[in-house]
This record gives C-alpha cells, structure tokens and sequence, in this order.
C-alpha cells in the first residue's frame, strides 16, 4: 500500500506546471445593448449591461469582477448555447466575447488585482489570459493566453481560484479521496506547491484582502449522504459545526473561525477590510421560514457584531419573512458599506459606522423563482455589480451608489 506521505509527493509532482506556447486571438466585440434607468425608490443609477434574451450572470460575489482599472467587468452568458466568459467595457457599454468561438469554453474567472489580465480553468488546467485593450479609434481586444498548470489527474476542481493580496499567488483546489488539496501557483518562481491538506470537503476559497498567506475556507457538512447544511444541528451532543476555517499557506495548517451554537446558521463569508469578515448568521429556522442578520466578525477581537438586522416573528410566512432577511452580504472596498442581498430581490447598503439602513433596488427576484442577485463591489466602493431576474430572464446590472448617500 502506498503510504499518505508518498501519495502526496507524487501528487505534487503531477501539480508542476506545464508551459505551452501561449495562444493569441482577437476577441468578437458585440454591440452596447444597455439600457439605462432610475431606481423608483433610491434614484439610484441602474444600468443593466445586457438585455439579451438569453441567459446572463455575474460572478459570485466574493469573486472579483472588475479588471484592476474599474474599466472592464466580468461576467457568464449562455447566449452562444454554451456558458462562456464576457466583458462589459464601462466606457462605450460594449460587450466582449473572450472566448474563442471554436475553442472549449473557459470557467471560473477571476480578475487579477495585477494588471490588465484573468484567469481561468479550461480543460481540467488553469490559464492565464492577458489582455490587450484598446478603445480609439475602434474596440479592439486581444488575449494572449498562457497555461500555468493542470490539475492532477483523477481529480477534480473544488471551489474557484483566489489571488492573494500582492497578487504573487494563485491559490486553488482539488479533491483527493475525502480530502481536500489547497495548491498555490507561485508567479515569481512559476512553480506550485501545497498550501495545505484538509481532512474535510471544503468550498469558497478566498484570500485576505492584505496579508497574502492568509487563505479561508467553507467546510461543507452534510449527514447521511443528504443535502449540504449551514445550519449547525440542535442536539447538542452532534460534533461541534465551524463554517469557516482559516488556513496560512506557510504553516499549511487550518483552524476555525469559530464554532457555531446549536441550531446557529453561519454562511456566505466574505473578507473585508481591517482584519474583517462579513458573513450571514442567524438563530431560528422552520424549514423554509428563515432568519438571516448580516454579521461582522473582527479577526484582532474575536468579536462577532450584527450590521444588518433581519426579522423573526411567528406568524410570518416564508415570503413575508424573505422580505426582511439577508442572505448574502459583502462589504465595500472603501470600508464605508456593507451590501446585502435576499431571497425577494431586495439590494441594501448598511452604513458601516451607524448601520443605518438604505434600500438600493427593488424588483430583481421573486420569492421561490429566478437567480440569486449575488450582489459584489466594484474596485472603488462606488458601483455594486448583480443578477437582476427584472425582465423575466437573468441579466447583469450595475446600481450605482446616490453621491448624497
């Protein structure tokens, strides 16, 4: 039997990059199809970047979007019968087919915070595409891709990629039987290496936004084969849940942000700035009536806070409450908000220092139907990036934030 400690080296062999003669192309450039609105409510600035009838959808929303000049921002569309990578150019409202059309489609996008460049995962491999952009005296957009490296085989992809803070590191990660690899792709030296091995499923890679050995995880649990909970159980004799897990890169060693309280829900993390992680929490659930407070938790205190209160009473109905409840949240660059989105289609801004509460858009989901809004930041704190459902099929908009606010 081949021991723990050499199936780990040969799977870290089979991790060393393999470098192929990076490919070029010029992108298909497809007219703005933008349309341009108030928000009823805020005023707030909409602009839906995609009007097509197929479907369209940005990226999650810990995922960063925009390109490292606030000029381009990433998002998915079905619309050439396959899911495929685009661009939307903020200056003309022009969308951008990254992808070759002959090519395999590419997934799982990132924005580097370096440059004009992304990466993607085509093929079981990871790629690098940087971009040429050009907008005078026409648009013209050019990749040139280069492969960093494959996933070893028999293995397969969990959670998207994540670049750290100095943008020296691509980290991502891979199954092995009922472990989970954490790799990290080294830009200077151009090799990979484990980060860390983990004895549970996991899911939501994400680095620090400004210490780049700091990665975090979500551990998945689920009980008997079913579903996937990040509910932790009521009796209190079941093993101890901690949703998140924070893992340095340099010690390879992870731990938990926390354990949860029995019946306690702990999901969505996302990190923030001064040592910061936003997360959605709550403490009553009756099956599809749920509780979901927008939560911060202070990495230097231990201290866990609600920013964004939801509601529970009794007699509301799982619609009623889904109302007044949030289910995603991620807090602005600038440190100034926190931004959630709920099940009913509902974007907010809590003011970071007051918490007081500002309703952004309406309208962009029914209860029980359509995408999740996935509502994320731009790189400056001044536009927030969503899948509205407002024309009865997923599209992308932009709200952007009242100067009054």
């Amino acid at each position: 039997m081949i021991s723990r400690a050499l199936m780990g080296i040969l799977i870290f062999l089979n991790l060393q990059p393999v470098f192929l003669n990076a490919q070029n192309w010029d992108c298909e450039i497809l007219p703005s199809e933008q349309k341009i609105e108030s928000d009823a409510q805020s005023g707030a600035k909409l602009i839906y970047l995609t009007t097509n009838p197929a479907n369209d959808w940005n990226l999650y929303f810990h995922d960063r979007c925009f390109l490292n000049d606030n000029t381009m921002m990433l998002f998915m569309s079905n619309r050439f019968g396959r899911p495929e990578i685009m661009a939307y150019l903020l200056e003309t409202g022009e969308l951008v087919r990254l992808n070759q059309p002959d090519a395999p489609p590419a997934g799982s996008p990132l924005a580097s915070r370096k440059g004009d460049r992304l990466y993607v995962i085509r093929d079981k491999s990871i790629y690098q595409w940087q971009l040429q952009i050009s907008t005078r005296p026409k648009t013209k957009i050019r990749v040139s891709e280069k492969k960093l490296t494959e996933f070893p085989q028999g293995h397969y992809q969990k959670s998207g990629l994540a670049e750290n803070a100095d943008a020296s590191l691509l980290a991502f990660a891979y199954n092995n039987d009922s472990n989970s690899e954490i790799a990290v792709y080294d830009f200077a030296t151009e090799s990979v290496r484990t980060a860390a091995t983990l004895d549970f499923s996991m899911d939501h890679l994400q680095f620090h936004w400004n210490r780049p050995e700091l990665l975090s995880v979500s551990r998945t649990y689920k009980k008997d084969g079913g579903p996937s909970s990040d509910w932790a159980p009521l009796d209190p004799t079941e093993p101890k849940h901690a949703r998140f897990w924070f893992v340095n890169i340099n010690t390879h060693v992870a731990v938990p942000a926390f354990y949860q309280q029995p019946g306690e829900l702990a999901t969505h993390e996302c990190w923030w700035v001064n040592d910061q992680i936003t997360f959605l929490g709550a403490h009553n659930k009756d099956n599809e009536r749920e509780e979901g407070h927008v939560k911060i938790l202070d990495l230097k205190t231990g201290e866990i806070r609600i920013i964004g209160a939801g509601a529970w009473w009794e007699e509301g109905t799982a619609k009623q409450l889904s109302k007044v409840n949030w289910w995603h949240a991620a807090g602005s660059p600038d440190g100034k908000w926190v931004l959630a989105d709920n099940w009913s289609g509902i974007l907010a801004l809590f003011d970071a220092k007051t918490t007081q509460k500002h309703i952004l858009s309406t309208g962009h989901r029914t209860y029980g139907g359509g995408n999740h809004l996935h509502a994320g930041w731009d790189l400056q704190g001044k536009m927030v990036e969503f899948t509205t459902n407002k024309f009865g099929n997923p599209d992308v908009c932009i709200a952007v934030i009242p100067e009054t606010w």
